[in-house]
């Protein structure tokens, strides 16, 4: 086995919710709290009819980093997604009318530009409705601390009034995940054989949590194929993703990028003639 090293990562949990709306009255900054909001809510405002479709927390996420290529985004603490269903809402409430509230802080939402995610664990699309014709139910981003005393609730803010939604995000108030990990893979194969790349990782942190990565392929086509090891504390796993030689003459080096939380890496098989291909090697994460 190879090289470990350690980054969190975090399981995410979808939820579909109720829409629990509760007086509050929007703040930006730390200091805001749930309590104090509430005192000083309008209590004859209708509430926006606004559902809450799923949340997840996740500490990293896979998103595009070329067209054809995989890259992964971590979180600075942890990442909190929240689906909304704005389409009945009127008027329809813009993104920046939204904030995650945690005990005495505020979140606003991340607008992201260069590293759009893929594979979520939320439905739809990231919330825009300022864009035409955009349809009004999306998820929006916030990136939080790792480890939150409270579970954060959804805040939105219309003139001078201000309603909350409860999330089901029991996760964020837990403890992160760790990870040690390997990748390994035949150092030769034969031509037109398909052979698998094995990613192996331990889960050494404190709260269960996923491990998420790719594998960008450079042939025969360039793409990425992404997995998921799902692990509780102290617990192990490993995923595989299938790769072919197909019509690849002996002598050709077939290269792998490999993206995970923690660092990048690759590996490298050879083709030769088939009575000299089989053995199987680790490589290093580093």
């Amino acid at each position: 086995m190879g090289e470990r090293l350690h980054m969190p990562s975090r399981r995410a949990y979808l939820a579909t919710l109720t829409t629990l709306g509760l007086a509050g009255c929007l703040g930006h900054s730390p200091g805001s709290t749930t309590e104090s909001t509430t005192n000083t809510a309008s209590d004859t405002a209708s509430r926006p009819a606004l559902t809450i479709e799923a949340t997840a927390v996740q500490y990293a996420y896979r998103h595009i980093q070329n067209v054809d290529w995989n890259a992964i985004r971590t979180a600075d603490g942890q990442f909190v997604f929240v689906t909304v269903d704005a389409r009945d809402a009127d008027p329809t409430p813009g993104r920046d009318a939204f904030t995650l509230v945690a005990a005495a802080e505020t979140f606003n939402p991340i607008v992201i530009e260069h590293t759009y995610p893929v594979d979520l664990d939320v439905p739809k699309g990231s919330y825009r409705p300022d864009q035409e014709d955009a349809d009004p139910r999306g998820w929006l981003l916030f990136d939080v601390p790792t480890h939150l005393d409270t579970e954060p609730s959804l805040r939105l803010e219309r003139d001078t009034d201000s309603w909350e939604w409860a999330l089901d995000t029991e996760k964020a108030t837990t403890p992160p995940p760790a990870w040690e990990w390997t990748v390994s893979a035949p150092e030769t194969v034969a031509p037109n054989e398909t052979f698998e790349i094995t990613v192996s990782a331990e889960n050494v942190g404190d709260g269960l949590g996923t491990f998420r990565g790719a594998v960008n392929f450079s042939y025969p086509l360039y793409r990425p194929k992404g997995f998921d090891i799902v692990l509780t504390p102290g617990e192990s796993g490993e995923a595989t993703v299938s790769a072919s030689s197909e019509d690849a003459d002996p002598g050709r080096e077939l290269d792998y990028g490999v993206r995970t939380p923690t660092e990048e890496s690759g590996v490298s098989v050879t083709v030769v003639e088939a009575s000299r291909s089989g053995s199987t090697s680790s490589e290093r994460t580093a």
